[in-house]
């Protein structure tokens, strides 16, 4: 048997650089990168936005997006 082990998350690491540019992505099971076809949804962990995508301009745009408005708002 194996013990549950509780994971309490160090709030400063919580909102360093590691998790500004952290996001999730999952991908369909439609998902066929050598035919085209690249489908799924992204979210950014910070900011909660998330967004679902068609192909990977979309996936990359939305990463975009994100990483220089995270850029712009470590600007003093």
């Amino acid at each position: 048997m194996t013990p549950n082990i509780a994971i309490d998350y160090c709030s400063t690491l919580m909102e360093g650089w590691q998790h500004k540019l952290a996001f999730v992505i999952q991908v369909r099971t439609e998902t066929d990168i050598h035919a085209g076809r690249f489908e799924g949804r992204i979210e950014h962990i910070t900011s909660s936005r998330a967004t679902r995508f068609q192909c990977l301009d979309e996936l990359v745009n939305f990463i975009a997006e994100v990483l220089a408005e995270v850029r712009d708002a470590d600007r003093p």
